[in-house]
């Protein structure tokens, strides 16, 4: 398998990974909050029940009162209208003796008979120590449900009953149920009522209320697809797209640089290739240019005793122009391998300027020193720093030509206690910078009859020197900056 098919595998994982453990978090999170949602809802319903019965148990206290005082059945019967008419959820009140006759009634003397009191299977409890009595009657869909409770008021027994309106509880109900749907049960598993919408994905609590006997279920939305599943899926995707983002962004750097390393590896052979040819080429030019130039040299001693004839002079210097490019083919292919001291830089600085201060007086150049007092040493070969230094005045002189007050400035420092700054400087026609940035190739050169070679051995010595050369951006002219190891001991 490919590398990059492995880390595209590896970035397919660890994106997984991550959504897993992430979208375990989300829905943990959203459990909770459904959860605290299911909790809340119930203590709300849970409120409104116990308020339900808490009214409904006032009602039978205060029975308790009136009837250990009083025996007026109008008055009795008009406690029990008002106490129905004040409570929306109870559409009638009455109560029976121990022999199961009503005695009094909400809605007056002779309205409800026993056999509407056995009509109801069940006759819900007041409170938790009333117990329930099965009767004929089922509750399919009721509209109204009993409450009973038993009194015992002078050794006699009385049972007061109340029908209630599910409705008006199921309305209680209503004003809480805009996210859930609620159903209320009884015992039998009998749906009393349902309110609320319902959803497609759903979650459900169901519990029984301790006061009455029936089964409470809140069903809420539940969607895992929608707020866990897709999440994870997006949060999947966007890590794998960084991942993989990231992943080609290094490939293309690594793919660049190993290409650039090929690039440079095939130019280091080519220009070895180079050199090689060069150095076998000059020796075997040089061999036939001795030869030339002895025999030009005994054709003048007999044709031009004198030396009269400038034609021998033109062939003479042309051939040392022969020479010189050959010599610097000689060092392309392999350096001189010169022995290495330490060399006073300032004293070779001093040497050079004298050596070309003739040449450079006759094109109206002007040089100038700024040298250290103290003498400073690098360990190099002094010639070779001669040759660079040469080198250097020879452009700068061909790039003053028509200059007006042509000069050359050489400037020697010691930055640090490891290197020294050689600054070579003139304000000449100065470089461009396609030109800077190809100023030390091989080969590459802005005059008509130079070499190309120049720079570019100067750059390869003063690199065997574990030193840098570099060219700066000048307003005018060019400024070639060389940074020479120091000797730390003399």
């Amino acid at each position: 398998m490919k590398p990059f098919n492995k880390i595209i595998i590896l970035n397919i994982v660890f994106a997984l990974i991550v959504s897993i453990l992430i979208g375990a978090l989300i829905s943990k999170n959203y459990n909770n909050r459904i959860n605290q949602r299911f909790d809340t809802t119930k203590e709300i319903i849970n409120l409104k029940i116990d308020t339900f019965i808490s009214e409904s148990n006032s009602i039978s206290e205060s029975l308790t009162t009136i009837l250990s005082n009083s025996n007026d059945e109008k008055f009795i019967n008009q406690f029990l209208k008002d106490n129905h008419t004040r409570y929306t959820w109870i559409d009638h009140i009455y109560i029976l003796n121990n022999k199961n006759q009503i005695v009094y009634d909400s809605k007056g003397p002779n309205y409800t008979s026993i056999e509407d009191f056995n009509q109801y299977k069940y006759h819900f409890p007041f409170t938790q120590k009333s117990t329930l009595s099965s009767k004929k009657r089922s509750l399919d869909r009721p509209k109204t449900l009993l409450l009973t409770n038993r009194l015992k008021i002078k050794n006699q027994d009385y049972t007061v009953a109340a029908e209630i309106n599910m409705n008006s509880f199921k309305n209680e109900i209503k004003l809480i149920a805009k996210r859930f749907q609620i159903q209320v049960q009884d015992i039998d598993g009998t749906q009393i009522y349902q309110v609320g919408k319902s959803h497609k994905h759903t979650k459900t609590i169901t519990y029984f209320y301790n006061n009455l006997p029936v089964t409470i279920s809140i069903t809420g939305q539940y969607s895992v697809i929608t707020r866990v599943i897709l999440p994870s899926i997006f949060i999947f995707l966007v890590i794998f797209l960084i991942l993989t983002i990231l992943t080609l962004i290094f490939k293309s750097r690594s793919d660049r640089l190993e290409h650039e390393k090929l690039i440079e590896q095939a130019n280091n052979e080519k220009l070895r290739l180079i050199g090689t040819l060069a150095a076998n080429t000059a020796h075997e030019i040089k061999n036939p240019l001795t030869s030339i130039n002895g025999f030009i040299e005994l054709t003048r001693m007999k044709y031009d005793q004198n030396q009269q004839d400038n034609h021998f002079n033109i062939i003479t210097e042309e051939l040392d122009r022969i020479n010189n490019i050959v010599t610097q083919f000689l060092y392309l292919g392999k350096p001189t391998n010169l022995a290495y001291t330490n060399v006073n830089i300032s004293q070779t600085i001093k040497d050079i300027e004298q050596f070309s201060k003739y040449e450079l007086e006759q094109n109206n150049i002007n040089i100038s020193l700024s040298l250290p007092e103290e003498p400073i040493y690098a360990f190099l070969s002094e010639d070779q720093l001669k040759q660079i230094l040469i080198n250097l005045i020879q452009n700068s002189k061909d790039a003053l030509t028509d200059v007006h007050n042509a000069s050359i400035e050489i400037q020697l420092l010691k930055t640090n206690t490891k290197q020294i700054k050689l600054v070579f400087k003139d304000n000449g026609k100065g470089m461009s910078k396609e030109v800077q940035q190809k100023v030390f190739d091989p080969f590459f050169t802005t005059k008509d009859s130079g070499s190309g070679l120049g720079l570019y051995l100067s750059k390869k010595l003063i690199e065997d020197w574990d030193g840098t050369i570099s060219v700066a951006n000048n307003t005018e002219g060019t400024t070639f900056i060389i940074m020479i190891p120091v000797v730390k001991h003399i």
